[in-house]
């Protein structure tokens, strides 16, 4: 991206073949994907060969850059594309650090034939933010982990195939809780997991949301991401990266949301002219526009932070925390310009608003981020 907030020659491609294949695909299924709420698996399939190569590090060199892929969370959150298929892009940037290079070419190639759908399980019932507080734990046995625990308020853990999870596999050091931490690949089909599905969350498909049990489930060694006791210093650098998408996804949904407001403001009329032409309204929309304006080009310059090989976990927990804020502030400001018929369950508004809420809270709250901002500001020993 140019310094003026053009595309490259390489961007606008990128984007503009993306946005065709939202336009003809998945708009136009939108209304039905939301009223069967199942997952439509065949979207990883579409996408296979436009968005999963690039998205895997070092499996596919000549790929677009980060902010290439930026551009491409931005539109899937603008077309309100499955987030189970958008996690899993992200996710599924930690494939190349399986162990085993056998079950990570079996992965990968699923990856990249669209044939694989992915969760994240890092939160547990007792442990959300504090990543190196988990209980969840494996013991190691003939060559297996023998993992037991339970993950809880996970992403798409009944219609994935494989989970990601963090859980210690050594005993934990008061002074550095990370240490013992690892992350492994599970496979859905083994003995001992069972994912479940919670149906009271704020959801847009069945087992949108829910956790996972494991029961004695053994798991290969090999399956093991990045190096054992490791797992925790790669997960926060995944986490980094992916706030920002997150951010940009929340983002491309309020675009889209305040740009359909401001049509509306300009046809729909009270004391016989637009109800734009209302400071009221025509203010407050104005300021969303500008406030969402802000977080894209701070998302954009933490993506290209990171291209160059510069610190930006700083700017990458203020994407998160601001980008989400102002998404959702956005989103409330829509709908309120549209009143009573945004606010019904019909209503791409009302879904909207719902899923800007969501962001705020999940890949990390504002409370960490600000807390990730302090310490780079002022050092861990002047910081909460």
């Amino acid at each position: 991206m140019n310094m003026d907030g053009t595309l490259t020659e390489e961007e606008q491609l990128i984007s503009d073949s993306f946005r065709a294949y939202c336009e003809k695909a998945v708009r136009p299924a939108q209304e039905e994907w939301n009223r069967e709420r199942k997952f439509p698996r065949e979207i990883m399939k579409d996408i296979s060969e436009l968005v999963l190569p690039a998205t895997v590090a070092g499996h596919d060199s000549r790929g677009p850059s980060e902010s290439s892929i930026g551009l491409i969370s931005e539109l899937m959150g603008r077309y309100e594309f499955p987030v189970p298929g958008f996690l899993t892009m992200h996710f599924a940037k930690m494939l190349p650090l399986v162990a085993d290079e056998e079950v990570r070419e079996k992965y990968l190639g699923r990856y990249l034939k669209g044939d694989l759908v992915i969760c994240g399980a890092f939160t547990e019932p007792g442990a959300g933010s504090d990543s190196a507080a988990i209980s969840t734990s494996a013991v190691g046995r003939n060559g297996r982990f023998i993992v037991n625990g339970e993950k809880a308020f996970v992403s798409s853990p009944v219609m994935a195939d494989a989970h990601i999870i963090s859980l210690r596999t050594g005993e934990m050091d008061m002074e550095r809780p990370h240490r013992g931490v690892s992350l492994l690949l599970v496979d859905v089909r083994t003995d001992g997991v069972e994912p479940y599905g919670m149906e009271h969350m704020a959801t847009v498909f069945n087992g949108d949301f829910g956790g996972i049990r494991f029961n004695d489930a053994e798991v290969p060694c090999g399956n093991i991401i990045g190096s054992q006791g490791k797992g925790f210093v790669t997960l926060m650098e995944v986490l980094n990266t992916q706030r920002v998408h997150v951010a940009l996804y929340s983002i491309g949904i309020a675009e889209q949301a305040i740009e359909e407001a401001i049509e509306y403001a300009r046809i729909r009329k009270t004391f016989g002219q637009p109800i734009s032409r209302h400071e009221a309204i025509s203010f407050r929309l104005a300021e969303s526009w500008t406030k969402l304006q802000a977080s894209r080009l701070l998302a954009f310059r933490a993506l290209a932070l990171q291209e160059n090989g510069k610190e930006n976990s700083a700017e990458c927990a203020a994407v998160k925390w601001y980008g989400c804020e102002a998404a959702f502030e956005a989103a409330g400001n829509a709908l309120q310009t549209l009143g009573a018929s945004g606010y019904v369950t019909s209503s791409a508004m009302e879904r909207r608003f719902r899923a800007t809420r969501g962001f705020l809270i999940g890949d990390g709250t504002p409370d960490i981020q600000k807390m990730i901002i302090s310490r780079r500001l002022f050092g861990r020993e002047f910081s909460p």
